[in-house]
């Protein structure tokens, strides 16, 4: 089950007119801790707790703060400072020594849900938006913006005091293409659903007994990659490229160089990539977007699973402009 604020909207608005909610958002840090700035989540007076905005340690407490906003039916903020001894983040026994400020806001139909709704259409047709939320007036209003996963503080203040208001971005799930439809792929595709992704297999090859190898939650197009439109050309923020035929890779990469990926990679060693680029009639001067081959992190393995785990890792790196290395070179070290 994903955390993607994408997600937790779905559910949301299932349950919408049930109860009484209210929109829980970071909007301010300071040292340690593990949301940013920017994370959302939803809570309800029948004890929804839809996201998180830790690792799990507030929420208990947050919810007992969202029933005093839903009573009083006017925003709140929350402060839990782990380095102060009285705060009630040190009496949680939190440990992680950082200080989370939180909003609290009212979100019903009197404030048109704090356009919520419109936020969830705009996801589903793979927009990013800017988000702001009025503190005072306990409202909302939604731009349309640009796509990006590489800075884990989305969110801002903007003035003081009644003129007070928080911005922050909220993307849409990354769109994960992959072409081809054999066996080793079915791994990739459950791990990045795990992750809450969006999955297209394409594969003019695909049959029932094919498709039965990929979730129901993966869509499936039975189209060959030349043939791809514009349409779907435009939905990928990255792609494997995995038919285990030298043609269709060719084919594969030729059409994606015209894709919005942020990422290609593709199956196979080193000269197996000098061999497909030759058949797509590419150099390495013409490639408009990089094409990692092999694709993936080298994290030892050679089981799909493993190599599900290696080429969604860099994936993930790649997105999040993050170098990929470790967090701790305990283990590197380790004698």
């Amino acid at each position: 089950m994903s955390l993607h604020f994408y997600h937790t909207l779905k559910k949301w608005q299932l349950l919408k007119n049930q109860h009484q909610w209210v929109l829980g958002a970071v909007i301010q840090t300071q040292g340690s801790v593990y949301r940013k700035a920017g994370a959302l989540m939803l809570l309800s007076d029948a004890g929804h707790q839809l996201g998180l905005l830790s690792g799990g340690c507030l929420e208990s407490d947050l919810l007992l703060q969202a029933r005093k906003v839903i009573a009083l039916g006017k925003s709140r903020k929350v402060v839990y400072d782990a380095s102060d001894e009285d705060g009630i983040a040190w009496k949680l026994g939190i440990g992680c020594g950082g200080r989370a400020e939180i909003l609290l806001l009212p979100c019903s139909a009197e404030n048109n849900f704090l356009q919520l709704d419109a936020v969830l259409e705009l996801l589903q047709s793979g927009k990013a938006c800017s988000y702001t939320l009025d503190i005072s007036a306990s409202s909302a209003t939604i731009q349309t913006a640009e796509k990006t996963w590489e800075k884990r503080t989305l969110g801002h203040l903007q003035g003081e005091g009644e003129n007070a208001s928080f911005t922050t971005l909220i993307n849409p799930p990354p769109h994960l293409f992959i072409m081809g439809c054999g066996i080793d792929m079915a791994p990739l595709s459950e791990l990045a659903l795990t992750l809450g992704w969006q999955v297209t297999v394409v594969d003019h090859r695909l049959t029932p007994q094919k498709k039965a190898r990929f979730p129901e939650a993966a869509a499936t197009v039975a189209i060959a990659a030349r043939e791809l439109p514009e349409e779907l050309l435009n939905k990928p923020d990255a792609a494997i490229v995995a038919h285990h035929n030298m043609q269709l890779d060719a084919d594969a990469i030729g059409a994606l160089q015209n894709s919005s990926c942020r990422y290609i990679g593709l199956l196979g060693p080193r000269h197996r990539w000098q061999d497909v680029l030759g058949l797509a009639n590419l150099n390495e001067r013409d490639i408009r977007i990089p094409i990692a081959g092999p694709s993936g992190l080298a994290l030892g393995g050679d089981l799909p699973e493993s190599v599900a785990l290696s080429m969604l890792a860099e994936i993930h790196a790649v997105l999040h402009g993050s170098s990929a290395k470790p967090l701790s070179n305990t283990y590197l070290q380790w004698p």
